[in-house]
């Protein structure tokens, strides 16, 4: 046994892993899920990876439904952060789709009343640790500045859309500027959120903005994103 594998044992007894997506107990860590949830992971088809959200191409790794969703709600409402390590694999994975077309990453910010009411910005914690997967960093560039009604609270895509109007700002324009992105939001279904953002991004200068999301919706169930 090497010492990484017997550093590994003894965590495993120190801290017993839970599965990233139902939180049940696990024998050992290995990569974060467990056997009953694998199987039921709805990974999108690999020729559905890629769509569009506004007037920018996004990567998603999973349908928004079942274990994905049931780890997405706890990790946001039940403030489980620890889950993001493995999501953000899973969001680098999607992202590939888009190698070559970004140099920097970043990702949708909370508004700071939110991320003080879970203690963290999930986004943040994702796109951190997506980017790490990747080799890379996640950046703070843009900021919410202005806190508007969730958008799960609205049912029309148009107003999500208008929901989301002039909430996302880049107080530093020249973080911006030239640069090509890759935004990480942790669900994206109508896209608008994300949307929003990049557009924020692009007027503050960015050269192109692509996007990447751990869950989205099927075509016909866009509810919430």
């Amino acid at each position: 046994m090497t010492l990484k594998m017997f550093s590994t044992a003894v965590l495993d007894i120190l801290f017993p892993p839970r599965c990233a997506f139902c939180g049940q107990l696990m024998d050992r860590s290995g990569d974060g899920v467990c056997e009953a949830c694998r199987p039921a992971l709805p990974f999108i088809e690999e020729d559905k990876i890629l769509r569009q959200v506004g007037d920018f191409p996004c990567a998603v790794a999973f349908y928004y439904e079942g274990p994905v969703r049931d780890g997405i709600r706890a990790l946001k409402f039940g403030k489980k952060s620890w889950r993001t390590r493995v999501f953000g694999r899973y969001v680098a994975q999607a992202a590939g789709q888009l190698a070559g077309q970004f140099d920097a990453v970043t990702y949708v910010p909370v508004s700071f009343r939110r991320s003080c009411e879970r203690g963290f910005d999930q986004a943040q914690l994702l796109a951190k640790a997506a980017a790490r997967e990747m080799g890379m960093k996640a950046e703070r560039v843009a900021r919410k500045v202005r806190n508007n009604p969730a958008q799960s609270s609205l049912d029309d895509p148009a107003r999500r859309r208008e929901n989301v109007k002039g909430v996302y700002a880049v107080p530093h324009p020249e973080r911006a500027a030239g640069r090509r992105f890759l935004l990480i939001d942790d669900v994206a279904t109508t896209g608008s959120t994300l949307s929003a953002c990049a557009a924020a991004l692009m007027e503050a200068g960015a050269a192109s903005v692509v996007c990447a999301s751990l869950a989205g919706g099927h075509p016909e169930k866009e509810t919430e994103d």
